[in-house]
């Protein structure tokens, strides 16, 4: 199935008092943030309507190796750019994903994970936390009915009369719901979009909901994140250098898929498929962290989680204990468990040297 791209840029942007498909965020102008996130994606043909600020978003587009269309009725309203969209689609396309230019920050992943979870809807809509977003995906058999529409409400009054076939699939990404009206939204995206690679605390919230983490695994979550940046920060203070964004999504998240076989890995899986790779690669690792006697985000995750029992602070000796009396059956998981405490022990007597203080004492 075929999957394009339209990307209305018509308007005056009246409140912006610029153009915002040129408008830069990190440095790159938010036009080529739209384009980039769905060519990783997959999605090859990208259809630009262009309008008001023609002469500015032509060579952009056609830069980033788009096909352009211009509405002359532009100041007629969205709709207008739809229609004039619509009239221009490849006959190629099977369905398409209609992504607005001052919506530039939806994560690539998101865009996959549309593309691949839409099956038959008519409409697919992405949904934050409940909330419906852009871009959604549009079958072609819908295309008549939106030409045929008389415009009220705009494309939204179109596809309500599709309600009854549209679909929504939850993503973990704040960014569907994120327009660019004025300048304070401008600065607010941009500020955003530095740590989007980073989930923040709706998005941690969204994946807990997806992946239906229980509440006792999420309250266990809670005592390692606290313990994890409590070490992280002792460290801090006296010169080691951490990402305590990463370490506190890392740690808030490392049983995400507890309820799963290999937990870790299928976490980890989880994590990419949303576009968080970096959290990803230590959840994948905190059952059985690599130690080389750097106490890093990984490290710190690690050991955290080994000090914690359930919902509470408890020694390496303790934590023994009890997976030994969890696995008094399987001599292999009782051999692997004290394989881990004892790391554990290792990187607890690390960090006390760290901080010249005994370090179990600092944590309860």
């Amino acid at each position: 199935m075929k999957t394009g791209a339209i990307v209305p840029a018509a308007g005056y942007s009246s409140r912006m008092g610029a153009c915002k498909a040129t408008m830069e965020i990190l440095g790159l102008p938010a036009m080529e943030w739209v384009v980039s996130n769905l060519r990783q994606a997959g999605i090859e043909e990208i259809l630009v309507v262009t309008g008001h600020w023609r002469e500015k978003i032509d060579p952009l587009a056609q830069a980033l190796g788009c096909k352009t269309v211009h509405n002359e009725r532009y100041e007629d309203g969205m709709f207008s750019s739809v229609r004039k969209a619509l009239e221009a689609m490849p006959v190629s396309w099977d369905r398409f994903l209609f992504l607005p230019v001052d919506i530039p920050m939806v994560k690539a992943a998101t865009l996959s994970r549309l593309a691949g979870l839409a099956g038959s809807s008519t409409v697919a809509y992405p949904t934050f936390l409940g909330k419906r977003g852009h871009p959604p995906i549009i079958d072609r058999k819908a295309v008549s009915k939106i030409l045929g529409w008389n415009g009220e409400m705009g494309l939204r009054g179109a596809l309500n009369l599709l309600e009854d076939q549209s679909s929504e699939i939850p993503v973990a990404d704040r960014f569907i719901l994120c327009d660019m009206d004025d300048r304070e939204d401008h600065v607010n995206l941009s500020s955003m979009a530095s740590n989007r690679t980073i989930p923040s605390e709706e998005e941690i919230r969204a994946l807990e909901t997806m992946y239906e983490t229980p509440t006792r695994v999420i309250r266990h979550e809670k005592q390692v994140t606290e313990t994890a940046l409590k070490m992280a920060n002792l460290l801090i203070e006296r010169g080691t250098k951490l990402d305590l964004p990463l370490l506190k999504a890392a740690a808030s998240l490392h049983d995400l898929c507890r309820t799963e076989k290999k937990h870790g890995k299928v976490g980890a899986e989880a994590l990419r498929s949303h576009g968080f790779p970096s959290v990803a690669s230590l959840v994948e690792l905190h059952m059985d962290y690599p130690y080389d006697g750097v106490l890093d985000e990984g490290a710190l995750l690690y050991l955290a989680d080994k000090l914690t029992c359930d919902d509470r602070i408890c020694s390496p000796d303790e934590r023994l204990a009890g997976m030994l009396a969890k696995f008094k059956d399987r001599p292999e998981a009782r051999k692997n468990a004290a394989r881990r405490l004892e790391k554990a022990k290792k990187m607890l007597d690390d960090f006390s040297k760290a901080i010249g203080r005994d370090g179990m004492e600092e944590l309860r």
